[in-house]
């Protein structure tokens, strides 16, 4: 799972449009990183989920981190209305493995989850398992 950092401080200081662009941003971004295998969507307001089928918890974390660097280097346009500046945007991360321990899809989001929110407690712009 993928958070956009501080995303309702983006809303409220630039605007909803710029707030969508900042999503879509990132989620070009994921999309541009995907194998042909990988499944990824936007599971909620600013965040994202990423399925690495046949990748092992530690791969997914390079993965996750590869990505968070990714977003981390690249500047959102605000345009005309904002003098031409670029807004850096961070996220974090939470990663975590399905096994037969989960008895059904919603426990490992749920550990995914809750790494994401380790991540944050952390002081944001990381990736926990």
């Amino acid at each position: 799972m993928m958070d956009i950092d501080h995303f309702k401080q983006v809303n409220d200081t630039y605007g909803h449009q710029i707030g969508d662009r900042a999503i879509q941003l990132i989620a070009d971004i994921i999309l541009g990183s995907q194998r042909e295998t990988d499944a990824c969507g936007r599971y909620g307001g600013e965040e994202f989920v990423i399925l690495l089928p046949k990748t092992s918890l530690n791969d997914a974390v390079l993965v996750a981190e590869r990505l968070r660097k990714q977003i981390e280097e690249t500047l959102l346009p605000l345009g005309k209305e904002y003098n031409d500046e670029q807004l850096k945007l961070t996220v974090s991360a939470g990663v975590a493995e399905f096994s037969n321990e989960f008895s059904i899809a919603e426990n490992w989001l749920e550990k995914a989850d809750a790494a994401l929110y380790e991540s944050k407690e952390k002081g944001r712009n990381q990736v926990s398992k």
